[in-house]
């Protein structure tokens, strides 16, 4: 077993730790956003209800939830194989809701391998221990961008909403 398949399992096994550690110090009220790595790992948590493959319910049609496309293209990877796989907001949000995002010890981001396959091939896979390693800065850039067209989509749904009203007036 060579250093990198080492750290890779011990990031693997620690990602409760890592978790756990953010979660105790931000309800302890102390500030682990300076530690590396962790801002990333929330802005991807707080993606989640704009990467559905539905739309979520909303009371009616003045509520809006933003959605992003699931298909398109979070980042790539190099799979175990050494293959470049594709990783879709889909399977980023696979990853996040049915795995982990573990912090290696450099502070780079690792995903199980479901943030690259889709859930038919992973149930399918021997070995499941492969992850997808992130580079964090072009992480954090992929982030900055997502969560920039979340906000996007909603200020012009709401503009368009008082626009509405203030034209047609209010339902009632």
């Amino acid at each position: 077993m060579n250093k990198e398949e080492l750290e890779n399992i011990l990031s693997y096994n620690n990602h409760a730790v890592t978790m756990s550690r953010i979660a105790v110090s931000l309800l302890a009220g102390e500030n682990p956003l300076n530690l590396r790595g962790v801002r990333e790992i929330l802005a991807m948590y707080l993606l989640v209800p704009y990467i559905t493959n539905s739309q979520l319910d909303k009371p009616d049609e003045l509520y809006n939830i933003p959605k992003l496309d699931i298909n398109s293209l979070f980042t790539k990877v190099i799979y175990k194989d050494g293959s470049l796989k594709e990783m879709t907001l889909d399977n980023l949000r696979n990853a996040i809701c049915h795995s982990f995002i573990a912090l290696t010890e450099k502070g780079d981001l690792l995903l199980d391998d479901r943030a690259s396959c889709d859930r038919k091939t992973h149930d399918g896979l021997d070995d499941k221990g492969f992850c997808n390693r992130l580079e964090l800065e072009k992480t954090r850039n992929k982030l900055l961008t997502l969560h920039k067209q979340v906000l996007q989509q909603q200020i012009e749904f709401n503009k368009n909403l008082l626009k509405d009203i203030e034209v047609n007036g209010s339902r009632n």
